[in-house]
Protein backbone atom coordinates (compact mmCIF):
# COMPACT_ATOMS: atom_id res chain seq x y z
CA UNK A 1 0.00 0.00 0.00
CA UNK A 2 1.59 3.75 -0.59
CA UNK A 3 2.45 5.68 2.04
CA UNK A 4 1.15 8.87 3.52
CA UNK A 5 4.66 10.33 2.18
CA UNK A 6 3.87 9.13 -1.50
CA UNK A 7 0.54 11.07 -1.45
CA UNK A 8 2.50 13.99 -0.08
CA UNK A 9 5.38 14.01 -2.89
CA UNK A 10 2.12 13.69 -5.16
CA UNK A 11 0.73 16.73 -3.72
CA UNK A 12 3.76 18.54 -3.95
CA UNK A 13 4.01 18.12 -7.65
CA UNK A 14 0.60 18.05 -8.76
CA UNK A 15 0.33 21.92 -7.09
CA UNK A 16 3.68 22.58 -8.57
CA UNK A 17 2.44 21.96 -12.19
CA UNK A 18 -1.35 23.07 -11.16
CA UNK A 19 -1.98 19.69 -12.30
CA UNK A 20 -1.16 20.14 -15.74
CA UNK A 21 0.54 17.46 -17.94
CA UNK A 22 3.21 18.72 -19.30
CA UNK A 23 7.09 18.27 -20.73
CA UNK A 24 9.85 17.99 -17.45
CA UNK A 25 13.19 17.39 -16.37
CA UNK A 26 14.16 14.82 -14.21
CA UNK A 27 16.27 17.61 -12.63
CA UNK A 28 13.75 19.45 -12.00
CA UNK A 29 11.71 16.94 -10.34
CA UNK A 30 14.55 16.56 -8.18
CA UNK A 31 14.67 19.73 -7.17
CA UNK A 32 10.71 19.52 -6.26
CA UNK A 33 10.93 16.90 -4.05
CA UNK A 34 14.81 17.43 -2.29
CA UNK A 35 15.62 14.14 -3.56
CA UNK A 36 18.05 12.13 -5.94
CA UNK A 37 17.65 11.48 -9.61
CA UNK A 38 17.52 7.96 -7.97
CA UNK A 39 14.98 8.39 -5.13
CA UNK A 40 12.79 10.60 -8.11
CA UNK A 41 12.70 7.50 -10.42
CA UNK A 42 11.52 5.17 -7.56
CA UNK A 43 8.99 8.19 -6.49
CA UNK A 44 7.75 8.50 -9.82
CA UNK A 45 7.23 4.61 -10.89
CA UNK A 46 5.75 4.37 -7.33
CA UNK A 47 3.31 6.45 -8.47
CA UNK A 48 2.66 5.05 -11.75
CA UNK A 49 2.06 1.70 -10.00
CA UNK A 50 -0.59 3.49 -8.11
CA UNK A 51 -2.41 4.84 -11.51
CA UNK A 52 -1.64 8.85 -10.17
CA UNK A 53 0.41 9.89 -12.89
CA UNK A 54 1.96 8.53 -15.99
CA UNK A 55 5.73 9.10 -16.74
CA UNK A 56 6.69 8.61 -19.90
CA UNK A 57 11.01 9.04 -19.45
CA UNK A 58 13.35 10.22 -22.01
CA UNK A 59 16.76 8.87 -22.35
CA UNK A 60 19.55 11.21 -21.73
CA UNK A 61 20.33 14.70 -19.77
CA UNK A 62 18.69 17.36 -20.86
CA UNK A 63 15.90 15.82 -22.72
CA UNK A 64 12.13 16.25 -21.55
CA UNK A 65 10.56 13.64 -20.20
CA UNK A 66 6.21 13.93 -19.95
CA UNK A 67 4.52 13.64 -16.66
CA UNK A 68 0.59 13.03 -17.17
CA UNK A 69 -1.50 13.44 -14.00
CA UNK A 70 -4.17 10.37 -13.88
CA UNK A 71 -5.75 11.76 -10.65
CA UNK A 72 -6.14 14.73 -9.05
CA UNK A 73 -5.15 15.80 -5.30
CA UNK A 74 -8.29 15.22 -3.92
CA UNK A 75 -9.08 11.69 -5.61
CA UNK A 76 -5.79 10.62 -4.25
CA UNK A 77 -6.30 11.76 -0.54
CA UNK A 78 -10.02 10.03 -0.62
CA UNK A 79 -8.65 6.77 -2.43
CA UNK A 80 -5.61 6.30 0.08
CA UNK A 81 -7.83 7.29 2.75
CA UNK A 82 -10.58 4.29 1.15
CA UNK A 83 -7.81 1.83 1.41
CA UNK A 84 -6.74 2.94 5.00
CA UNK A 85 -10.69 1.98 5.82
CA UNK A 86 -10.10 -1.32 4.11
CA UNK A 87 -7.51 -1.82 6.82
CA UNK A 88 -9.58 -0.72 9.81
CA UNK A 89 -7.24 2.32 10.03
CA UNK A 90 -9.92 5.35 10.77
CA UNK A 91 -7.23 7.50 12.48
CA UNK A 92 -4.76 7.16 9.68
CA UNK A 93 -7.86 8.07 7.02
CA UNK A 94 -8.70 10.82 8.61
CA UNK A 95 -4.84 12.09 8.70
CA UNK A 96 -4.02 11.88 4.78
CA UNK A 97 -7.51 13.57 4.69
CA UNK A 98 -5.98 16.55 6.64
CA UNK A 99 -8.34 15.81 9.73
CA UNK A 100 -10.95 17.11 8.12
CA UNK A 101 -14.07 15.03 9.44
CA UNK A 102 -16.29 15.87 7.02
CA UNK A 103 -14.32 14.40 4.06
CA UNK A 104 -14.20 11.09 6.09
CA UNK A 105 -17.82 11.37 6.71
CA UNK A 106 -18.24 11.67 3.15
CA UNK A 107 -15.40 8.65 2.42
CA UNK A 108 -16.53 6.26 4.90
CA UNK A 109 -20.70 6.83 3.88
CA UNK A 110 -19.53 5.95 0.39
CA UNK A 111 -17.64 2.90 1.45
CA UNK A 112 -20.47 1.62 3.83
CA UNK A 113 -24.24 0.81 3.05
CA UNK A 114 -25.20 -1.23 0.37
CA UNK A 115 -22.49 -2.06 -2.36
CA UNK A 116 -22.21 -4.68 -5.32
CA UNK A 117 -18.62 -5.88 -6.26
CA UNK A 118 -17.69 -7.97 -8.86
CA UNK A 119 -21.46 -9.21 -9.01
CA UNK A 120 -21.42 -9.97 -5.24
CA UNK A 121 -24.12 -8.12 -2.85
CA UNK A 122 -22.65 -6.68 -0.08
CA UNK A 123 -23.78 -4.63 2.83
CA UNK A 124 -21.66 -2.51 5.24
CA UNK A 125 -22.14 -1.46 8.14
CA UNK A 126 -20.60 0.58 11.17
CA UNK A 127 -20.32 -0.02 14.86
CA UNK A 128 -19.12 1.43 17.74
CA UNK A 129 -17.52 -1.64 19.30
CA UNK A 130 -16.09 -5.20 17.90
CA UNK A 131 -17.87 -8.15 18.35
CA UNK A 132 -15.92 -11.13 19.56
CA UNK A 133 -18.37 -12.99 21.87
CA UNK A 134 -20.45 -14.86 19.53
CA UNK A 135 -21.14 -18.30 21.73
CA UNK A 136 -25.16 -18.71 22.44
CA UNK A 137 -23.72 -20.38 25.64
CA UNK A 138 -22.44 -17.37 27.29
CA UNK A 139 -24.04 -13.81 27.77
CA UNK A 140 -24.31 -11.97 25.48
CA UNK A 141 -25.41 -8.65 24.63
CA UNK A 142 -27.90 -6.92 22.71
CA UNK A 143 -25.97 -6.63 18.76
CA UNK A 144 -24.31 -10.14 19.73
CA UNK A 145 -27.55 -11.86 20.03
CA UNK A 146 -28.57 -10.64 16.30
CA UNK A 147 -25.00 -11.86 14.88
CA UNK A 148 -26.09 -15.58 16.41
CA UNK A 149 -29.16 -15.87 15.17
CA UNK A 150 -28.00 -15.28 11.83
CA UNK A 151 -25.08 -17.76 12.12
CA UNK A 152 -26.83 -20.80 14.53
CA UNK A 153 -30.17 -22.68 13.86
CA UNK A 154 -32.57 -23.90 16.75
CA UNK A 155 -35.17 -26.61 16.97
CA UNK A 156 -38.12 -23.81 16.40
CA UNK A 157 -37.35 -20.08 15.83
CA UNK A 158 -39.30 -16.72 15.55
CA UNK A 159 -40.19 -15.84 12.27
CA UNK A 160 -40.55 -11.91 11.38
CA UNK A 161 -43.48 -12.05 12.57
CA UNK A 162 -42.42 -13.00 15.64
CA UNK A 163 -44.59 -16.25 15.15
CA UNK A 164 -43.18 -19.83 16.34
CA UNK A 165 -42.42 -21.57 13.60
CA UNK A 166 -39.91 -24.97 12.45
CA UNK A 167 -36.06 -24.75 12.26
CA UNK A 168 -34.02 -27.33 12.67
CA UNK A 169 -37.01 -29.87 13.97
CA UNK A 170 -39.47 -29.36 11.30
CA UNK A 171 -42.20 -30.63 13.18
CA UNK A 172 -42.85 -31.53 16.95
CA UNK A 173 -45.48 -32.82 19.02
CA UNK A 174 -46.45 -32.27 23.01
CA UNK A 175 -47.20 -35.91 23.87
CA UNK A 176 -47.63 -34.39 27.35
CA UNK A 177 -47.25 -31.15 28.96
CA UNK A 178 -43.92 -33.18 30.27
CA UNK A 179 -43.19 -35.11 27.01
CA UNK A 180 -42.27 -32.90 24.11
CA UNK A 181 -40.65 -34.87 20.86
CA UNK A 182 -38.78 -33.15 17.61
CA UNK A 183 -38.45 -34.06 14.67
CA UNK A 184 -35.39 -33.45 12.76
CA UNK A 185 -34.69 -32.59 9.19
CA UNK A 186 -32.35 -34.64 7.55
CA UNK A 187 -28.69 -33.92 5.61
CA UNK A 188 -28.83 -30.85 7.59
CA UNK A 189 -24.96 -29.87 7.67
CA UNK A 190 -22.59 -27.52 10.03
CA UNK A 191 -20.57 -24.57 7.97
CA UNK A 192 -17.64 -26.73 7.98
CA UNK A 193 -19.38 -29.23 5.91
CA UNK A 194 -19.82 -31.98 8.77
CA UNK A 195 -23.03 -33.48 8.86
CA UNK A 196 -25.64 -31.91 11.88
CA UNK A 197 -26.65 -35.65 14.85
CA UNK A 198 -29.42 -36.00 16.71
CA UNK A 199 -26.06 -36.30 19.92
CA UNK A 200 -24.94 -32.77 18.90
CA UNK A 201 -28.49 -31.15 19.86
CA UNK A 202 -28.95 -33.80 22.69
CA UNK A 203 -25.65 -32.27 24.31
CA UNK A 204 -26.58 -28.72 23.33
CA UNK A 205 -30.43 -28.95 25.09
CA UNK A 206 -28.65 -30.89 28.10
CA UNK A 207 -26.20 -28.15 28.62
CA UNK A 208 -28.93 -26.04 28.99
CA UNK A 209 -30.21 -27.68 32.32
CA UNK A 210 -27.51 -25.14 34.26
CA UNK A 211 -30.13 -22.26 33.38
CA UNK A 212 -33.15 -21.19 35.41
CA UNK A 213 -35.17 -21.67 32.51
CA UNK A 214 -34.24 -24.73 31.13
CA UNK A 215 -33.64 -26.69 34.77
CA UNK A 216 -36.71 -28.41 34.35
CA UNK A 217 -35.43 -30.56 31.22
CA UNK A 218 -35.03 -34.13 33.01
CA UNK A 219 -33.87 -35.81 30.06
CA UNK A 220 -33.22 -35.83 26.49
CA UNK A 221 -33.26 -38.90 24.18
CA UNK A 222 -33.59 -40.40 20.48
CA UNK A 223 -34.67 -43.31 20.04
CA UNK A 224 -34.52 -43.42 16.39
CA UNK A 225 -32.85 -41.35 13.96
CA UNK A 226 -33.68 -37.46 13.29
CA UNK A 227 -36.31 -37.86 16.45
CA UNK A 228 -35.09 -35.91 19.37
CA UNK A 229 -37.57 -36.83 23.15
CA UNK A 230 -37.27 -34.24 25.95
CA UNK A 231 -38.64 -35.04 29.27
CA UNK A 232 -39.43 -32.53 31.82
CA UNK A 233 -39.64 -32.40 35.58
CA UNK A 234 -42.68 -29.61 35.53
CA UNK A 235 -45.66 -29.16 33.05
CA UNK A 236 -44.68 -26.35 30.32
CA UNK A 237 -47.32 -26.33 27.68
CA UNK A 238 -44.98 -23.72 25.78
CA UNK A 239 -41.81 -25.60 25.74
CA UNK A 240 -41.66 -25.50 22.29
CA UNK A 241 -41.28 -21.73 22.18
CA UNK A 242 -38.20 -22.04 24.79
CA UNK A 243 -36.39 -23.72 21.99
CA UNK A 244 -36.47 -20.73 19.66
CA UNK A 245 -34.37 -18.83 22.49
CA UNK A 246 -31.02 -17.54 21.43
CA UNK A 247 -29.21 -19.54 24.02
CA UNK A 248 -30.82 -22.38 22.50
CA UNK A 249 -29.12 -22.49 19.45
CA UNK A 250 -27.05 -25.71 18.25
CA UNK A 251 -23.63 -25.78 18.43
CA UNK A 252 -20.60 -27.98 17.07
CA UNK A 253 -20.33 -31.34 19.44
CA UNK A 254 -17.67 -29.49 22.61
CA UNK A 255 -15.26 -32.63 21.45
CA UNK A 256 -14.52 -30.41 17.75
CA UNK A 257 -14.93 -26.54 18.94
CA UNK A 258 -11.51 -25.03 18.74
CA UNK A 259 -10.12 -22.97 21.42
CA UNK A 260 -11.47 -19.87 19.55
CA UNK A 261 -15.10 -21.01 19.00
CA UNK A 262 -16.57 -17.83 20.92
CA UNK A 263 -15.21 -15.45 18.16
CA UNK A 264 -15.32 -17.91 14.98
CA UNK A 265 -18.47 -20.11 15.76
CA UNK A 266 -19.71 -22.58 13.48
CA UNK A 267 -23.31 -23.08 13.07
CA UNK A 268 -26.18 -24.25 10.48
CA UNK A 269 -27.57 -21.01 9.90
CA UNK A 270 -27.88 -18.51 7.02
CA UNK A 271 -24.38 -17.01 7.53
CA UNK A 272 -20.76 -18.43 8.33
CA UNK A 273 -18.33 -16.19 9.64
CA UNK A 274 -15.26 -15.65 7.62
CA UNK A 275 -13.51 -12.90 9.41
CA UNK A 276 -14.10 -11.59 13.42
CA UNK A 277 -11.37 -9.00 14.85
CA UNK A 278 -11.49 -6.19 16.39
CA UNK A 279 -11.93 -3.96 13.33
CA UNK A 280 -14.16 -5.77 11.38
CA UNK A 281 -16.94 -8.74 10.98
CA UNK A 282 -17.79 -10.02 8.22
CA UNK A 283 -20.52 -13.26 7.42
CA UNK A 284 -20.78 -15.00 4.44
CA UNK A 285 -23.82 -16.41 2.52
CA UNK A 286 -24.21 -20.16 3.62
CA UNK A 287 -24.45 -22.19 -0.05
CA UNK A 288 -25.07 -25.11 1.86
CA UNK A 289 -27.81 -23.62 4.36
CA UNK A 290 -31.13 -26.25 4.44
CA UNK A 291 -32.97 -23.32 4.71
CA UNK A 292 -33.21 -20.55 1.51
CA UNK A 293 -30.04 -19.32 0.73
CA UNK A 294 -30.07 -15.52 1.80
CA UNK A 295 -29.77 -13.34 -1.27
CA UNK A 296 -27.09 -10.94 0.64
CA UNK A 297 -24.02 -12.50 0.04
CA UNK A 298 -22.06 -10.60 2.59
CA UNK A 299 -22.47 -8.45 5.35
CA UNK A 300 -19.41 -6.76 6.93
CA UNK A 301 -19.30 -4.64 10.36
CA UNK A 302 -17.35 -2.15 10.70
CA UNK A 303 -15.86 -0.83 14.15
CA UNK A 304 -15.35 2.64 13.71
CA UNK A 305 -12.72 4.19 16.25
CA UNK A 306 -14.21 5.49 19.39
CA UNK A 307 -12.07 8.75 19.31
CA UNK A 308 -13.59 9.23 15.79
CA UNK A 309 -17.23 7.61 15.78
CA UNK A 310 -18.49 10.83 16.86
CA UNK A 311 -16.88 12.49 13.92
CA UNK A 312 -18.44 10.06 11.51
CA UNK A 313 -21.27 8.47 12.91
CA UNK A 314 -22.97 10.55 15.67
CA UNK A 315 -25.64 8.19 15.79
CA UNK A 316 -24.93 4.80 16.01
CA UNK A 317 -27.88 3.50 17.72
CA UNK A 318 -29.05 2.87 14.31
CA UNK A 319 -26.30 0.82 12.78
CA UNK A 320 -27.26 1.64 8.84
CA UNK A 321 -27.26 5.13 9.90
CA UNK A 322 -25.17 8.21 10.16
CA UNK A 323 -26.17 11.68 11.12
CA UNK A 324 -25.54 13.27 7.87
CA UNK A 325 -28.25 11.13 6.32
CA UNK A 326 -32.26 12.57 7.17
CA UNK A 327 -34.40 9.50 8.86
CA UNK A 328 -37.33 9.54 7.58
CA UNK A 329 -38.47 5.93 8.43
CA UNK A 330 -41.22 4.41 10.90
CA UNK A 331 -39.42 3.84 13.89
CA UNK A 332 -40.53 1.73 17.22
CA UNK A 333 -39.30 2.24 20.57
CA UNK A 334 -37.44 -0.94 21.93
CA UNK A 335 -39.25 -3.29 23.40
CA UNK A 336 -37.49 -3.01 26.67
CA UNK A 337 -35.58 -0.42 28.45
CA UNK A 338 -32.12 0.93 30.12
CA UNK A 339 -32.52 0.47 33.63
CA UNK A 340 -30.61 0.44 36.73
CA UNK A 341 -30.50 -2.58 38.75
CA UNK A 342 -29.90 -2.80 42.65
CA UNK A 343 -27.91 -5.08 44.59
CA UNK A 344 -30.93 -6.02 47.05
CA UNK A 345 -28.34 -9.06 47.83
CA UNK A 346 -25.66 -7.66 49.40
CA UNK A 347 -25.09 -3.77 48.54
CA UNK A 348 -26.08 -0.94 49.95
CA UNK A 349 -29.69 -1.93 48.57
CA UNK A 350 -29.99 -4.73 50.87
CA UNK A 351 -31.41 -1.96 53.27
CA UNK A 352 -34.90 -0.99 52.55
CA UNK A 353 -33.91 2.94 52.86
CA UNK A 354 -31.33 2.56 50.50
CA UNK A 355 -33.07 1.11 48.28
CA UNK A 356 -36.14 3.39 48.81
CA UNK A 357 -33.45 6.57 48.65
CA UNK A 358 -32.11 5.03 44.75
CA UNK A 359 -35.77 4.84 43.67
CA UNK A 360 -36.46 7.80 44.47
CA UNK A 361 -33.17 10.23 43.82
CA UNK A 362 -32.49 7.99 40.82
CA UNK A 363 -35.59 7.91 39.00
CA UNK A 364 -35.82 8.25 34.83
CA UNK A 365 -37.18 11.93 35.06
CA UNK A 366 -34.45 13.21 37.92
CA UNK A 367 -31.30 11.77 35.22
CA UNK A 368 -32.99 12.64 32.31
CA UNK A 369 -33.22 16.50 33.08
CA UNK A 370 -29.20 16.16 33.68
CA UNK A 371 -28.84 14.54 29.93
CA UNK A 372 -26.96 16.61 27.41
CA UNK A 373 -29.47 17.94 25.03
CA UNK A 374 -27.50 16.40 22.20
CA UNK A 375 -27.03 12.65 23.76
CA UNK A 376 -31.18 13.03 24.05
CA UNK A 377 -31.49 13.25 20.69
CA UNK A 378 -28.63 10.93 19.40
CA UNK A 379 -29.87 8.18 21.04
CA UNK A 380 -33.51 8.62 20.97
CA UNK A 381 -33.98 8.42 24.94
CA UNK A 382 -37.47 8.65 26.58
CA UNK A 383 -37.41 8.37 30.19
CA UNK A 384 -38.90 5.00 31.11
CA UNK A 385 -41.61 4.75 34.13
CA UNK A 386 -41.78 0.75 33.40
CA UNK A 387 -39.92 -2.15 31.62
CA UNK A 388 -41.83 -1.82 28.41
CA UNK A 389 -42.96 1.44 27.07
CA UNK A 390 -46.50 2.24 28.28
CA UNK A 391 -45.88 0.47 31.10
CA UNK A 392 -46.37 3.51 34.29
CA UNK A 393 -44.91 0.98 37.32
CA UNK A 394 -42.26 3.16 38.63
CA UNK A 395 -43.61 7.18 40.18
CA UNK A 396 -41.36 7.88 42.68
CA UNK A 397 -39.68 11.36 41.33
CA UNK A 398 -42.03 12.95 43.26
CA UNK A 399 -40.80 12.84 46.79
CA UNK A 400 -37.25 13.56 48.04
CA UNK A 401 -35.71 11.57 51.32
CA UNK A 402 -31.72 12.06 52.11
CA UNK A 403 -29.81 9.49 52.04
CA UNK A 404 -29.85 6.69 55.40
CA UNK A 405 -25.98 7.68 56.09
CA UNK A 406 -22.81 8.99 53.88
CA UNK A 407 -21.37 5.58 52.20
CA UNK A 408 -19.39 5.51 49.06
CA UNK A 409 -22.09 4.13 46.19
CA UNK A 410 -20.60 2.08 43.64
CA UNK A 411 -21.79 1.51 40.13
CA UNK A 412 -21.02 -0.47 37.39
CA UNK A 413 -21.61 -0.23 33.47
CA UNK A 414 -20.43 -1.44 30.10
CA UNK A 415 -17.90 1.15 29.19
CA UNK A 416 -18.04 0.78 25.44
CA UNK A 417 -21.35 1.65 25.16
CA UNK A 418 -22.73 4.56 23.81
CA UNK A 419 -24.97 6.25 26.50
CA UNK A 420 -23.75 4.82 29.69
CA UNK A 421 -20.67 6.88 30.13
CA UNK A 422 -22.98 9.61 29.98
CA UNK A 423 -25.43 8.01 31.83
CA UNK A 424 -23.45 7.50 35.07
CA UNK A 425 -21.92 11.20 35.37
CA UNK A 426 -25.74 12.44 35.70
CA UNK A 427 -26.11 9.40 38.57
CA UNK A 428 -23.16 10.75 40.17
CA UNK A 429 -24.27 14.17 39.87
CA UNK A 430 -26.96 13.41 42.07
CA UNK A 431 -25.47 11.28 44.34
CA UNK A 432 -23.03 14.36 45.08
CA UNK A 433 -25.38 16.63 45.75
CA UNK A 434 -26.08 14.48 48.48
CA UNK A 435 -22.55 14.40 49.63
CA UNK A 436 -22.08 10.55 48.79
CA UNK A 437 -18.97 9.54 47.56
CA UNK A 438 -19.48 7.82 44.30
CA UNK A 439 -17.03 5.11 42.59
CA UNK A 440 -17.52 3.99 38.59
CA UNK A 441 -16.55 0.13 37.84
CA UNK A 442 -16.40 -0.43 34.06
CA UNK A 443 -16.24 -3.70 32.62
CA UNK A 444 -16.53 -5.74 29.55
CA UNK A 445 -17.61 -8.94 29.49
CA UNK A 446 -16.15 -9.96 32.53
CA UNK A 447 -18.35 -8.80 34.80
CA UNK A 448 -17.07 -7.64 38.57
CA UNK A 449 -17.69 -10.03 41.38
CA UNK A 450 -21.24 -8.58 42.67
CA UNK A 451 -20.79 -7.75 46.18
CA UNK A 452 -18.34 -4.91 44.94
CA UNK A 453 -21.27 -2.93 43.15
CA UNK A 454 -24.32 -1.34 44.83
CA UNK A 455 -25.67 -0.43 41.06
CA UNK A 456 -25.75 -1.71 37.86
CA UNK A 457 -26.23 -0.09 34.39
CA UNK A 458 -27.68 -2.29 32.48
CA UNK A 459 -29.99 -2.93 29.04
CA UNK A 460 -32.53 -5.42 28.79
CA UNK A 461 -31.66 -6.81 25.54
CA UNK A 462 -34.84 -8.86 24.58
CA UNK A 463 -34.85 -9.88 21.65
CA UNK A 464 -38.62 -9.50 20.26
CA UNK A 465 -41.33 -7.50 21.29
CA UNK A 466 -43.82 -10.48 22.31
CA UNK A 467 -44.60 -10.30 26.59
CA UNK A 468 -43.45 -13.76 27.22
CA UNK A 469 -39.94 -12.80 26.08
CA UNK A 470 -39.60 -11.31 29.75
CA UNK A 471 -39.41 -15.20 31.09
CA UNK A 472 -35.71 -15.92 29.69
CA UNK A 473 -34.50 -12.26 30.85
CA UNK A 474 -36.00 -12.06 34.41
CA UNK A 475 -34.42 -15.97 34.71
CA UNK A 476 -30.82 -15.90 32.96
CA UNK A 477 -29.94 -12.94 31.11
CA UNK A 478 -30.77 -9.99 33.69
CA UNK A 479 -28.15 -11.03 36.84
CA UNK A 480 -31.54 -10.83 38.70
CA UNK A 481 -31.27 -13.76 40.73
CA UNK A 482 -27.65 -13.27 41.44
CA UNK A 483 -28.77 -9.60 42.74
CA UNK A 484 -32.00 -9.97 44.14
CA UNK A 485 -33.31 -11.12 47.96
CA UNK A 486 -33.50 -14.71 47.78
CA UNK A 487 -37.19 -14.66 48.39
CA UNK A 488 -38.46 -12.37 46.07
CA UNK A 489 -36.62 -14.21 43.13
CA UNK A 490 -38.49 -17.27 44.46
CA UNK A 491 -41.49 -15.63 43.81
CA UNK A 492 -40.89 -14.18 40.60
CA UNK A 493 -39.97 -18.03 39.32
CA UNK A 494 -43.20 -19.34 40.40
CA UNK A 495 -45.29 -16.92 38.63
CA UNK A 496 -43.28 -18.34 35.32
CA UNK A 497 -44.06 -21.94 36.49
CA UNK A 498 -47.35 -21.31 36.58
CA UNK A 499 -47.65 -19.86 33.37
CA UNK A 500 -46.15 -22.94 32.01
CA UNK A 501 -48.69 -25.18 33.28
CA UNK A 502 -51.41 -23.36 31.96
CA UNK A 503 -52.04 -24.52 28.28
CA UNK A 504 -53.91 -21.00 27.23
CA UNK A 505 -52.48 -18.99 29.60
CA UNK A 506 -51.23 -15.01 29.14
CA UNK A 507 -47.85 -14.33 30.21
CA UNK A 508 -48.02 -11.92 33.07
CA UNK A 509 -45.34 -9.67 31.52
CA UNK A 510 -47.26 -6.55 33.88
CA UNK A 511 -47.59 -8.28 37.08
CA UNK A 512 -43.59 -9.08 36.76
CA UNK A 513 -42.54 -5.86 35.76
CA UNK A 514 -45.15 -3.60 38.36
CA UNK A 515 -43.59 -6.06 40.85
CA UNK A 516 -39.68 -5.70 40.18
CA UNK A 517 -40.67 -1.57 40.86
CA UNK A 518 -42.78 -2.41 43.80
CA UNK A 519 -40.28 -4.79 45.74
CA UNK A 520 -37.34 -1.60 44.18
CA UNK A 521 -35.41 -4.12 42.76
CA UNK A 522 -34.68 -2.36 39.60
CA UNK A 523 -35.10 1.34 38.11
CA UNK A 524 -36.23 1.55 34.41
CA UNK A 525 -34.46 4.56 32.62
CA UNK A 526 -35.11 4.95 29.37
CA UNK A 527 -36.50 3.51 26.14
CA UNK A 528 -34.97 4.35 22.76
CA UNK A 529 -36.42 4.89 19.42
CA UNK A 530 -35.05 2.14 16.83
CA UNK A 531 -35.16 2.19 13.31
CA UNK A 532 -33.54 1.30 10.25
CA UNK A 533 -32.82 4.32 7.46
CA UNK A 534 -34.06 3.84 3.88
CA UNK A 535 -31.81 6.81 2.93
CA UNK A 536 -28.26 4.54 3.55
CA UNK A 537 -29.81 1.52 2.46
CA UNK A 538 -32.13 2.71 -0.23
CA UNK A 539 -31.86 -0.35 -2.38
CA UNK A 540 -32.35 -2.60 0.10
CA UNK A 541 -35.47 -4.50 0.46
CA UNK A 542 -37.47 -6.18 3.58
CA UNK A 543 -34.96 -4.09 5.59
CA UNK A 544 -37.29 -3.85 8.77
CA UNK A 545 -35.82 -2.86 12.21
CA UNK A 546 -36.49 -5.96 15.02
CA UNK A 547 -36.39 -5.94 18.23
CA UNK A 548 -32.12 -5.88 19.04
CA UNK A 549 -31.99 -2.75 16.65
CA UNK A 550 -30.60 -4.69 13.83
CA UNK A 551 -32.50 -6.25 10.40
CA UNK A 552 -32.66 -10.13 9.24
CA UNK A 553 -29.20 -10.26 7.35
CA UNK A 554 -31.25 -13.39 5.75
CA UNK A 555 -34.49 -11.96 4.29
CA UNK A 556 -33.27 -8.89 2.82
CA UNK A 557 -31.69 -8.16 -0.91
CA UNK A 558 -30.43 -5.62 -3.52
CA UNK A 559 -32.43 -3.94 -5.82
CA UNK A 560 -30.91 -2.91 -9.14
CA UNK A 561 -31.03 -0.21 -10.82
CA UNK A 562 -32.52 -1.53 -14.76
CA UNK A 563 -31.55 -0.11 -17.83
CA UNK A 564 -33.13 -0.52 -20.94
CA UNK A 565 -30.84 -0.78 -24.43
CA UNK A 566 -31.30 2.70 -25.19
CA UNK A 567 -30.26 3.80 -21.23
CA UNK A 568 -33.85 5.01 -19.91
CA UNK A 569 -34.31 3.72 -16.58
CA UNK A 570 -37.55 0.68 -16.00
CA UNK A 571 -39.23 1.24 -12.54
CA UNK A 572 -36.22 3.03 -10.37
CA UNK A 573 -34.55 5.59 -10.94
CA UNK A 574 -30.74 5.58 -10.24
Amino acid sequence: MSSPRLRVQFETLFEHYDGIDLGVQLEEITDILCCTRRNARIVLNKMEEEGWIEWRPSPGRGKLSQLNFKRSRTDVSENLARRYLEEGKIGQALKVLDQDAAKLARVVESYLGVQVQEGQQVVRLPYYRPLLSLNPHKNMRRSELHIVRQIFSGLTRLDENEQLVPDLAHTWEMLSPRHWRFYIRPAVRYHNGDLLSVEAIIECLMALRSRNLFAHIETVHSQQKNVVDINLSQDDYHFALLMAESCAKVMLPSSERSADYDQFPIGTGPYKITQNDEKRLTIQAFDGYFGFRPLVDSVEVWVIDAVHSSMVFPSLSKPCAPEAITISDEVELDPGCTYLLLNRNNGLAKSDDWARYFSQRLSSLNVFQLLPQDKIVELGALPAHGLKPGWYHHTRQAHYSPPPSYRTVKIAYHAKHPMFPTLVKCLETLLKQDNLEVELITYDMEMPDNEQVDIWVKPMGIANNRDDAIAGWLLDYSDIEHLSREQDFAQWSEVVTQYRSEEFATFPAQNIGKSLADKMQLIPMFHCWLGVSKDQCGSLQNAKCNALGWFDFSKVWIKPNMLNERGSHHGETQ
